[in-house]
C-alpha cells in the first residue's frame, strides 16, 4: 500500500492530503502567522566598518539597532540591507524615514537610503499577519575629537583673589582640590570634595603669616607640602594647614616641581638655592636631605613658569614652560629634568612655537601635553592652546576641534587639573595683569574620552 502526502497552501489554509491507496482522507490546518525577521545586517564596500557592524533585534519592541555606533560623519545614504525571516514570512515592505512618501518591496540588491530609520513590515505567509520594525543605523553625531567647554561652576568663594594654587589632597580621608589663595589681607585655604567642585569651605590655614610667599611655585613632594618666599626660606606642611618653617636648609630661592619615582630614580624635590649670589639648581630627598646641581642658567626662567610632573617610559621628569628669566624678561621656551641638579633645553627662542609668555597652564591630557593661556609682553590675556606630542620639543597651536569657545575669557595665572572622568578643569586665572583672580571654573573634553 502506498501513502502520498500533498501540501497546499490556500488563502489562509493548508490542506494536507493523505491517501492511502484509494483512501480519501483530507487534513486541514491553519497557515502559520510567524512573521519575524531573523537576522540582520547592512553591507556596502565604500563604507569603512558596515559589514562588521552587529545588530541587535529586539522582538518585542520591534527595535533593530546597533549598540556600538559608527564613527562620526560615516555616510549610509546607499548601502545594502541583508535579512532573513523566520520560515513562514513571505516578503517586506521598506518605507525610509530619509524618503516618507516611498515604500517599496525589498529586494535584497536594492540599495537603501539609512540616513535615517526605516519602517519594515514583514507579511506571515497567511498573507494577513504582519510584524512592523523600526532598524536605525546609530552613528555618533559629534566629532569625537572636538572638545565640548561649558563655564562649570562660579562664585565659587567670598574672596577677592590675587593669586591661587590649586593641587589635590586627601582631607578626611576623602579625595579634595585645596586652593590656596592671596587675598589683600593675607593667605587663606579653601577646600572642595573632588566629586562635588561647585562646594568650596573654608579651612583655618596657619603658620603662612606676611605676604613674601610665592603661592604659584606650591609644591606637593611625598606626604608634604612646600612653599618658598622671596626671603629665602622654605614652609612645610603634612596635611597642607598647619605649616612651619623647614629648617636646615639651603637659600630656596624657587621651587619648580617633584619628580617622582622612576626606574633607577628616587623622587626628589627641585629647587634653585642661592649662594654668596650665585643662582644654582639643587634638589632635596625625601629624608630631607639637599644635593647641590650646576649653575643655573641666564635664560632660566625663575618665576611664572608653567610646571608640570610626569613620568615617561619608567622615568620621571618635571617640564617648565615661559616664565620669566633673572633679568625678568619673559621667554618661550621649554625645559626639562630627570635629577633636579641638570636641565636641558628643549626648544629656544628662534623656534617661535609661541610668543613669549607668563602665567601659562600645562598639564599632560589625552597622551599629549596642553599648553594653555598666558600673558605676554604686552600684558595682554591669551586663551590658545597648544599641544606637544613629543614631550615638550615641539607645540602646534590648536586652531579647530579643541579651541576654547567664545565666552570663554582670554586669561593667563589659572590653575588646571584633569578629573577621574577625563574633564581638563580650568580654575580661575586673570583677563590683565592688574586685574582680580575670576571667581570660576571652566571644565572641557574630548567627546571619545567621554564615549
Amino acid at each position: 500500500m502506498e501513502n502520498k502526502t500533498v501540501l497546499y497552501i490556500t488563502g489562509c489554509i493548508l490542506l494536507l492530503l493523505t491517501s492511502c491507496l484509494g483512501s480519501d482522507d483530507n487534513t486541514s490546518i491553519a497557515a502559520p502567522r510567524d512573521a519575524q525577521i531573523a537576522t540582520f545586517s547592512l553591507t556596502n564596500d565604500s563604507v569603512p566598518g558596515l559589514n562588521n557592524v552587529k545588530f541587535t533585534i529586539d522582538q518585542l519592541n520591534g527595535l533593530i539597532f546597533n549598540l556600538d555606533s559608527m564613527p562620526y560623519g560615516t555616510e549610509v545614504e546607499q548601502v545594502l540591507c541583508n535579512m532573513t525571516f523566520t520560515a513562514y514570512a513571505i516578503n517586506a515592505a521598506i518605507t525610509p524615514e530619509a524618503q516618507p512618501d516611498t515604500t517599496f518591496s525589498w529586494i535584497e540588491k536594492d540599495s537603501i537610503n539609512f540616513s535615517k530609520p526605516i519602517k519594515i513590515v514583514v507579511t506571515a505567509v497567511d498573507g494577513v499577519t504582519t510584524k512592523t520594525y523600526t532598524a536605525k543605523l546609530n552613528i555618533h553625531q559629534v566629532n569625537p575629537d572636538s572638545m565640548l567647554w561649558e563655564r562649570y561652576a562660579d562664585n565659587l568663594i567670598p574672596e577677592t583673589i590675587q593669586e591661587q594654587k590649586i593641587i589635590t589632597h586627601v582631607y578626611n580621608n576623602t579625595d579634595v582640590y585645596f586652593m590656596y589663595v592671596k587675598t589683600s589681607e593675607n593667605y587663606k585655604l579653601y577646600y572642595s570634595p573632588i566629586a562635588d567642585i561647585k562646594r568650596w569651605e573654608e579651612l583655618p590655614l596657619s603658620g603662612l603669616s606676611g605676604n613674601d610667599k610665592l603661592i604659584s611655585q606650591l609644591t606637593t613632594f611625598g606626604s608634604f607640602v612646600y612653599i618658598p618666599s622671596n626671603s629665602g626660606s622654605i614652609y612645610s606642611s603634612s596635611d597642607g594647614i598647619s605649616w612651619t618653617l623647614a629648617g636646615n636648609t639651603p637659600s630656596v630661592r624657587y621651587l619648580l616641581g617633584a619628580l617622582n619615582e622612576g626606574r633607577n630614580q628616587s623622587p626628589v624635590l627641585a629647587a634653585i638655592v642661592e649662594d654668596n649670589g650665585m643662582l644654582s639648581f639643587a634638589c632635596m630627598n625625601e629624608n630631607e636631605e639637599w644635593t647641590m646641581g650646576e649653575n643655573v642658567h641666564n635664560k632660566f626662567p625663575l618665576t611664572n613658569f608653567a610646571s608640570y610632573s610626569y613620568t615617561n617610559m619608567y622615568h620621571a621628569y618635571v617640564m617648565l614652560v615661559g616664565g620669566r628669566d633673572r633679568e625678568n624678561q619673559l621667554t618661550n621656551t621649554t625645559w626639562a629634568t630627570m635629577n633636579g641638579k641638570d636641565w636641558t633645553l628643549l626648544t629656544n627662542e628662534g623656534t617661535g612655537y609661541f610668543e613669549k609668555r607668563e602665567g601659562m597652564a600645562l598639564t599632560k591630557y589625552d597622551e599629549k601635553f596642553f599648553l594653555t593661556g598666558g600673558m605676554n609682553t604686552e600684558g595682554k590675556a591669551s586663551k590658545e592652546i597648544y599641544t606637544s606630542i613629543d614631550n615638550g620639543v615641539t607645540w602646534v597651536l590648536q586652531d579647530t576641534l579643541v579651541i576654547f569657545p567664545d565666552a570663554y575669557n582670554a586669561r593667563g595665572f589659572a590653575s588646571v587639573q584633569v578629573d577621574k572622568d577625563n574633564y581638563m578643569l580650568i580654575f580661575s586665572g586673570k583677563t590683565s595683569n592688574d586685574t582680580y583672580q575670576l571667581n570660576e571654573i571652566w571644565r572641557g573634553r574630548i567627546n571619545r574620552l567621554g564615549f
